[in-house]
């Protein structure tokens, strides 16, 4: 094991791999996680899997690959450029096992309601979703001068940091927000959770942010 693939950093990641079905022989996973630590841990739960994990950051697939490699999992888990904001290139129920943790609040209302669709479809009938996203309670979200745009759901927030300025937009939800999103493209609510999690400022999972965010997390089924 790598340095990278220590789970004791994420409450989200563990539940995430323990919402995985034993038996599950496919698995999507929206968003590789930072260095593909949670689909090295799912390979490990579930030997029989194969993973498709994708990610819209060149960077990110390289990055992914080499700790997969390194791993001795690449022949079971394919890393993939792709954007679920787009339409999927997968059969209806293909899957039994969607992981979509921290990256659908990237997506406007709209976005965020196709996708929910395709991962719906793709999804087989008594397969399970699992979805974190940030709340409206992080510090980003309250940050002084924010703007909120409420046709596409996005708060735009502008960082001062280590002598660099940058400016992001993010989907806050509520609890209501993300259950009623998931209700509209079908799924049903089978739990949801809310709490505080460390997260981190980069894809490689070493830098610890410089403060504790709170996520959503839902389990939902078709």
């Amino acid at each position: 094991m790598t340095e990278h693939i220590d789970p004791k950093f994420s409450r989200s990641e563990d539940a995430g791999v323990a919402a995985m079905p034993a038996d599950a022989a496919e698995v999507y996973s929206v968003g590789i996680s930072t260095g593909g630590v949670a689909e090295i841990r799912m390979a490990a739960e579930a030997p029989q899997a194969h993973i498709v994990a994708t990610t819209v950051d060149e960077k990110g697939v390289a990055f992914a690959r080499e700790r997969i490699t390194e791993q001795g999992v690449a022949d079971r888990i394919q890393v993939k450029l792709e954007d679920v904001a787009q339409p999927l290139a997968y059969a209806d129920g293909y899957f039994d096992y969607v992981y979509a943790r921290l990256v659908l609040h990237y997506l406007a209302k709209a976005d965020l309601a196709s996708s929910l669709l395709e991962l719906y479809r793709v999804l087989k009938a008594g397969g399970k979703l699992f979805v974190v996203v940030r709340s409206t309670e992080c510090p980003d979200a309250m940050r002084e001068g924010v703007t909120y745009d409420d046709e596409t759901g996005l708060t735009s927030c502008t960082v001062h940091e280590d002598d660099k300025t940058y400016s992001y937009s993010r989907y806050f939800h509520t609890q209501d927000s993300i259950s009623s999103a998931l209700k509209t493209a079908g799924f049903s609510i089978e739990s949801i959770e809310q709490y505080d999690e460390k997260l981190f400022k980069d894809f490689m999972r070493t830098v610890p942010s410089d403060f504790t965010d709170n996520v959503i997390q839902v389990i939902a089924g078709k």
